[in-house]
């Protein structure tokens, strides 16, 4: 082989090598960050808001520190008024293209490999105020959660609770947040049969809809009645 011919060989090579590396981890999942579980474990005061909703639609929690992520996704379902019928996931980072996800039982059980939220604690994934967590809940209508720490509390709370909270949880399978909108206008307007949302009949749709089901209302004594039935085992 003549040297131009060994060199224009070489360059082909090192081209190979490099598209290899440039594409090696353009498919691979970020990995989660986590911290080292702290000494003493503390409190948690946290917002959760059930984004891109309107009017807002939040609770506000105390919640142990020493919670593992797979506990903190049953209290948020109890907490926000969900039913737990569909996947979810934990993440972390504030930008949605990077943001590192943990996996679920489930994901676990398909063969998907990556940190368990089920071996992570809260206290591992925050530590100061206004530090995030994000939690998907049904992909399929994607409900996004945020959860932004308030406040860190130098008891450790016995278990989860609720303080505060505003609106009712959607009803779920209701198509996301352009569905809930419009099935949460229809349910303020007084149920006209002339603009029923979802392509159902007016009796279906009250018939479909949860028990007194009304998007304004919430209440925190329920709310807290169905997290101690949840601690109570």
């Amino acid at each position: 082989m003549s040297r131009a011919g060994a060199d224009l060989a070489l360059l082909q090579k090192l081209m190979a090598n490099a598209g290899r590396d440039m594409f090696a981890g353009m498919f691979d999942e970020p990995m989660p960050e986590v911290r080292v579980a702290p000494e003493r474990s503390r409190g948690f005061r946290v917002r959760v808001d059930l984004m891109y909703a309107k009017p807002p639609i939040w609770r506000r929690l105390d919640l142990p520190g020493d919670l593992m992520l797979d506990e903190l996704h049953v209290v948020l379902q109890v907490a926000m008024g969900w039913e737990d019928g569909h996947l979810h996931k934990f993440g972390v980072g504030v930008d949605r293209r990077t943001r590192a996800y943990f996996v679920a039982g489930f994901d676990l059980s398909e063969g998907d490999e990556g940190v368990a939220e089920d071996e992570v604690r809260l206290d591992q994934v925050v530590s100061a105020k206004g530090d995030r967590l994000f939690y998907d809940y049904d992909f399929g209508d994607g409900w996004e959660h945020v959860l932004v720490v308030e406040e860190v509390l130098d008891d450790l709370p016995p278990a989860p609770v609720c303080l505060k909270g505003k609106m009712a949880c959607p009803p779920e399978d209701c198509g996301g947040p352009g569905g809930y909108e419009e099935l949460a206008d229809w349910v303020r307007g007084g149920y006209d049969p002339r603009a029923t949302p979802m392509g159902l009949g007016a009796e279906e749709m009250r018939d479909w809809l949860p028990q007194d089901w009304h998007p304004d209302r919430f209440s925190v004594d329920e709310t807290n009645d169905a997290l101690a039935a949840l601690a109570a085992g």
